[in-house]
């Protein structure tokens, strides 16, 4: 494993080294172009003054001079004519050269008067940055070697270079010293760590100068020694609340067994009465026959919620969506309270929308709230549904605001000390239906003036109709 300074140095110089590469191969070719465009330009105001002695010279003392210039200034001078014969070389006899007309520069003076290029002569056997000139009469074209300007940036590379090893050693030099601090600070960290384990939980930890970082890693070392500490303390108040878990799961499993035992009872009792009364009144027996239904139907209501409640928790549970009207569904849950609860009335305010859901959950789910609202209150139960939203309203005894988020919670009761076959779980069924159809149950409550359950229809909307009331 690397240490932190080898790691430090290693990133640092690639860095660096990138960098520098980066940086010296686009300064060269930049500085380059900047030394081209400065030698081209003086290439032309070197053949601007030329040309006005080139027409005042007799033509004998026209090599003499291109020679001359060239000796002074290193620039070679080559004279051609219109069709690209070379009339005057600074630098040779022209007899015997190859016609220049279809010189890149050449073709460009012809074009525009100025003509410029950078090629490898092959003459001299070296680069030549080449300027030319279109006279009336002839052409003019100075070339300058680009040697010089090759060597000039390779020096000022190699010194870049040297500068460039001069900071690698001292990053080097840096990240020695570094290991050094960091093996100190690590060998003080890892005595702090050893009395952690040892519990030792208010031994000092010194300070720590080397970076930030070991800095704050001695600050956490500090909290979680308090944390740890403080652990120890808590031990016994943790084993209490266990204790109240387990107190409270036993309330939960006792609350099932309460509410089981009573309709159970109910049963045993009425079945015992048709037993040992064979002479039984046909009405009466009619109605203790009604009430062992009656109880065992509360049984089935109490077992298929606990199924629900599980398999929704365990996430054992899938909605199977199709598309059906909602209206319907509410008609549906109208109905079936309306057998159970004939003396109630339950009003139905619902537009045609259409929705895509599980329709026995939205079903179910219904059925909880409106069930829920007429225990709650004796005046009429409104299921309202629109485009956006369902809502089942009541006008009992609302809801106090400290029990609006408990009543979700499964086997909570508000009334803990009423027993109505609730065994705290519809509610919590609700919410769970609601979540696998992405939206929330939402409770509107004020106490003494009614309560409001609904829940936003989302994506389960798919059209949109004109309202209608329906009694």
């Amino acid at each position: 494993m690397l240490k932190l300074s080898q790691l430090f140095f290693r990133r640092t110089a690639l860095i660096l080294t990138g960098t520098f590469l980066v940086a010296a191969l686009l300064g060269y070719y930049l500085l380059r172009e900047m030394e081209i465009e400065t030698h081209a330009k003086m290439l032309r105001n070197l053949l601007t003054v030329l040309e006005y002695d080139l027409q005042c010279l007799p033509s004998g003392k026209i090599p003499t001079i291109l020679r001359q210039i060239h000796r002074d200034t290193g620039v070679r001078v080559t004279v051609i004519a219109p069709g690209g014969r070379v009339l005057y070389e600074s630098n040779r006899s022209p007899r015997g050269m190859e016609n220049h007309a279809d010189r890149p520069e050449i073709r460009q003076a012809k074009a525009l008067g100025w003509g410029e290029a950078v090629r490898h002569s092959a003459t001299l056997g070296v680069e030549l940055l080449y300027v030319a000139h279109r006279d009336r009469d002839f052409y003019v074209r100075a070339a300058y070697s680009l040697e010089s300007i090759r060597q000039q940036l390779l020096s000022l590379w190699f010194k870049a270079l040297g500068v460039f090893a001069l900071i690698l050693l001292g990053i080097f030099l840096f990240s020695l010293r570094l290991n050094r601090r960091i093996g100190e600070e690590s060998r003080h960290l890892s005595r702090s760590l050893e009395s952690l384990l040892e519990k030792k939980y208010d031994a000092d930890i010194g300070p720590v100068e080397c970076c930030a970082e070991f800095s704050e890693i001695r600050r956490m070392l500090q909290k979680v020694a308090k944390k740890l500490a403080k652990r120890e303390r808590q031990k016994a108040k943790y084993t209490k609340k266990l204790k109240t878990l387990t107190r409270r799961q036993s309330d939960i499993i006792g609350a099932i067994s309460h509410e089981f035992k009573n309709p159970v009872a109910a049963i045993i009792g009425y079945a015992q009465s048709l037993d040992e009364m064979p002479n039984l009144d046909p009405r009466q027996r009619r109605r203790f026959l009604s009430k062992i239904h009656d109880n065992a139907e509360k049984i089935s209501q109490m077992i298929d919620r606990l199924a629900l409640a599980i398999k929704l928790e365990n996430s054992s549970f899938t909605p199977r969506k199709s598309r059906f009207a909602l209206q319907s569904v509410a008609k549906n849950v109208r109905e079936t309270l309306r057998q159970k609860y004939p003396d109630r009335i339950i009003r139905l305010e619902c537009v045609p929308v259409e929705i895509e859901a599980d329709r026995d959950m939205i079903e179910h789910l219904l059925i909880n709230l409106t069930e829920n609202a007429l225990k709650y209150s004796e005046e009429e139960v409104l299921i309202r549904c629109d485009n956006n939203r369902l809502q089942v309203i009541d006008l009992g005894e609302g809801i106090d605001p400290k029990e609006l988020e408990k009543i979700t919670k499964k086997f909570y009761r508000v009334d803990r000390h009423s027993w109505n076959n609730s065994i705290g779980v519809g509610l919590y069924i609700v919410k769970y239906i609601l979540r696998l159809h992405d939206t929330e149950l939402e409770i509107e409550s004020v106490p003494g003036e009614g309560s409001v359950f609904g829940f936003s229809l989302g994506k389960m909307r798919l059209t949109n109709e004109e309202p209608r009331n329906e009694e």
